[in-house]
């Protein structure tokens, strides 16, 4: 498979060399990111954070995502899109495999600003809303609703998206898909997901977003999330609350997941250049989950904080050293204490 996947790629990015137009007709992009972490404190759990499962004073390096994506153009107006990846989950035999993560047909001002899309694309829970764009900082640590398991990065399915008003300041979403994210599952139930967005000010964004999943015996969800935030070319702040309602999700209980992140942004260097080219930030980010808002005397909540500085001595070059912390608070009475997670890190990112 991972071979087989890797040939199609090749084939795929050579479709421009057959091509007699001179004109470009595709694009290469990637993306790797990764890290140096070091255990400070913490005990090898069961949880699935990303670094429950090891030991105090465990150190070691990670890849934790590399990505290839090539975008074809057929004309002004259609599009392919074709993507794979590798990181430290997937695995197969126990070693790093490839996955298809992207591989769509876009049609483009199929109504106009708006863009029809079907196949194997990102889905509006946090890609293609404002989540991803405003946070800035996906390759230190995923955002809060992709982090807590609200939804899936991928779907297959088909999509609308696109922009409306004078400046363009009102954007949706809207599509409908399996639910089942990348793996390769049909049923009769379906995932629906749309959102919504408005910039106000040139700096101020609003976003709302809501989905829907049916399942058998009736086992539905809905999800609601929104999002406020400023971004300017000095700094960026965001907060974003994100709520599920699972339906006999747990013995015919329900079961109502809840978080929210405040996380921002600050410039202290820029260089002189034309685009004002950031040199070196400050980010810090602290997130709230409960796995189960529905009841108080069970369980446990968490608080993760991660904070850092982005030195980028190159374009698309980034080396960010960074505190990675969650601390876990007992609901019941019986005040049962469990030892924080807190890791240092440094990572490295880098887009070409």
């Amino acid at each position: 498979m991972q071979k087989t996947l890797l040939l199609f790629f090749i084939l795929f990015c050579s479709l421009p060399l057959l091509s007699q137009d001179s004109k470009p007709v595709g694009k290469l992009t990637g993306v790797l990111f990764g890290d140096y972490f070091y255990k400070i404190n913490g005990d090898s759990t069961c949880l699935s954070n990303q670094y429950s499962q090891y030991k105090k004073s465990t150190q070691g390096f990670s890849l934790r995502r590399t990505r290839l994506h090539y975008e074809h153009y057929f004309n002004e107006n259609f599009t392919g899109n074709f993507g794979i990846e590798s990181n430290e989950i997937i695995k197969l035999e126990g070693k790093i495999s490839l996955i298809l993560y992207d591989a769509n047909f876009e049609w483009k001002n199929a109504v106009p600003k708006s863009s029809l899309l079907f196949g194997l694309m990102p889905a509006p829970t946090f890609v293609w809303g404002l989540s991803e764009k405003i946070y800035g900082y996906r390759s230190v640590e995923r955002t809060v609703a992709d982090k807590n398991g609200f939804g899936t990065a991928t779907d297959f399915g088909v999509c609308m998206k696109g922009n409306f008003g004078g400046n363009d300041e009102y954007g949706y979403n809207i599509m409908i898909g399996n639910g089942k994210g990348l793996v390769p599952e049909v049923s009769k139930y379906l995932k629906f997901y749309t959102s919504f967005y408005r910039q106000f000010l040139k700096s101020l964004y609003f976003e709302a977003y809501a989905d829907y999943q049916s399942g058998a015996d009736n086992k539905y969800r809905w999800t609601t999330r929104g999002l406020l935030g400023w971004k300017s070319s000095n700094y960026t702040v965001m907060f974003e609350p994100v709520f599920q309602y699972r339906n006999n999700a747990s013995g015919g209980v329900p079961v109502n997941p809840y978080a929210f992140t405040i996380n921002g942004k600050v410039n202290l260097i820029k260089k002189s250049d034309v685009n004002k080219s950031e040199i070196v930030n400050l980010f810090g980010r602290y997130d709230f989950f409960n796995p189960d808002s529905n009841t108080g005397s069970s369980g446990f909540v968490e608080h993760f904080i991660n904070a850092g500085v982005d030195i980028i001595p190159l374009p698309n070059f980034h080396i960010i050293p960074n505190i990675w912390m969650t601390f876990y608070k007992d609901k019941s009475i019986s005040n049962i204490s469990r030892n924080s997670d807190i890791v240092g890190r440094i990572t490295f990112w880098f887009v070409y």
